[in-house]
């Protein structure tokens, strides 16, 4: 068989039953944190002009458009839902070792839910199916190429398509032929990169995540139609691995290695911080001195010692040390450090609009200086030099918060819950929010997982 068939008749063989208890419950958390970040993204700047867009193409009522309510086509809801679960920075990880960390349930969650939507009395057991297959080979698809960060393409959007393709396709019984000409389909309309990430602060850059969900439903149901997709989407000549990853070490055997056995939900993590994961280690490292800083006005100069792959988030300098939007705090290693600093704490707060004026971190960002080493090292340390002439000293931080080795607890996850609800374009009740929490958390009786989204819309 060829890997491609390999991993649709891996999708088609496994039913709900088999699945084991640690990726049903993954699913389930994935569902909590991902509509989480769906409403407080959908509160975020620039959600507004998506809406307005998402109205203007309209459709049949097929699907909700989380935080706001409106009725829509299932794929056009997704490019609004899929770029509100990616706005804030605060998402799920699949974490590489030594090769940056990309986000799944981002784009499968999305996908899953307007599906359903679209379909009607979808019950939490074929939600949580469709999810667990769908992020296990999205995540193995991920974990092939693991240097993808070195490159120009980001994983976390490249193969945001794949995850909501499967998502939807699972759901709509999609033969193996047809999932087979779904993700012929995907790979057509695959793209993601770090242009936005690295040197334009654009709302573009998490609209790559709306687009991938809409594309994702959107292939499921051209080939449900019997529209027929490559059937070589991954290896052949002009297939996805060897067209955008031509020259760079792959790791094949890892889409297939414990395919079956092993379901890479369970090895997802959460982020701690609303900002890109390559910040996480140095801000760890940072909080675990700021308790020794008297105030933030004792601090003469901050020494980040980290590796070059994340070189994305330290340069160019200048335009890092002042953040135009939220965007571009979200990937300015200067930013999350001076709020860490400033506070002792980070949250959603720190990368809003009204916080990019405030002196306080304006005037502690140009302070830090960054040690790229070029020889790679691994993890995070932070050397905080003191008017009084003492220095602060970090241990080296290699795994972060919210990694796999460093989970969040169920109920940090829950508290988060909590707090991104606050930041909804519509306010929602105490009581509607803590139905959808209760329903989340006991997904395998839910009748009808729409109910869900109409309570947190």
């Amino acid at each position: 068989m060829t890997l491609e068939e390999q991993l649709i008749r891996h999708i088609k063989a496994t039913s709900y039953s088999d699945l084991p208890a640690e990726a049903i419950d993954a699913a389930r958390r994935e569902v909590l944190w991902t509509l989480a970040s769906c409403v407080s993204g959908a509160g975020a700047p620039g959600s507004d002009k998506i809406v307005a867009f998402v109205r203007q193409l309209g459709g049949p009522p097929e699907a909700t458009v989380i935080g706001f309510g409106d009725r829509v086509a299932a794929s056009t809801a997704g490019i609004a839902n899929g770029a509100f679960a990616k706005a804030l920075e605060y998402e799920d990880k699949l974490w590489l070792e030594g090769g940056g960390a990309y986000a799944i349930a981002t784009s499968v969650v999305p996908a899953a839910f307007a599906t359903a939507e679209h379909i009607g009395r979808v019950d939490g057991k074929d939600l949580l199916h469709a999810i667990a297959l769908a992020t296990d080979v999205q995540g193995r698809l991920v974990r092939a190429v693991p240097k993808s960060i070195l490159t120009g393409w980001c994983s976390t959007y490249v193969f945001a398509t794949f995850g909501a393709t499967i998502a939807a396709g699972v759901l709509l019984g999609l033969t193996e032929e047809e999932l087979i000409n779904a993700m012929g389909l995907a790979y057509a309309q695959t793209t993601g990169n770090y242009q936005g990430t690295e040197e334009e602060g654009v709302l573009g850059l998490r609209l790559q995540m709306g687009f991938g969900v809409r594309n994702g439903i959107t292939s499921a149901q051209l080939a449900k139609l019997g529209v027929t997709g490559v059937k070589h989407f991954l290896t052949g000549r002009h297939g996805l691995y060897p067209l955008f990853y031509k020259g760079e070490a792959l790791d094949m055997d890892a889409t297939t290695r414990g395919l079956g056995s092993e379901f890479l939900g369970a090895q997802l993590g959460f982020k701690a911080y609303p900002c890109c994961a390559l910040i996480h280690a140095p801000l760890d490292a940072t909080l675990s001195l700021v308790s020794e800083v008297a105030t933030p006005d004792s601090i003469e100069s901050v020494k980040v010692n980290v590796p070059v792959r994340i070189r994305r988030v330290v340069e160019p300098r200048e335009p890092k040390l002042r953040p135009q939007n939220d965007v571009d705090s979200q990937f300015s290693i200067y930013w999350a450090l001076a709020c860490a600093l400033a506070d002792r704490r980070i949250s959603l707060g720190h990368f809003s609009a009204q916080a990019l004026g405030e002196q306080r971190y304006l005037e502690l960002a140009p302070r830090i200086r960054v040690d790229l080493d070029m020889a790679d090292r691994e993890g995070a340390s932070v050397e905080i030099k003191l008017k009084d002439g003492r220095t602060l000293r970090s241990q080296t931080v290699l795994k972060a918060k919210g990694q796999p080795e460093k989970p969040l607890s169920m109920g940090e996850i829950l508290d988060r819950y909590w707090d991104c609800l606050q930041f909804s374009p519509k306010p929602i009740s105490k009581e509607r929010a803590t139905r959808a929490k209760d329903l989340i958390l006991g997904l395998e009786e839910v009748a009808d997982v729409a109910e869900i989204v109409r309570l947190i819309s």
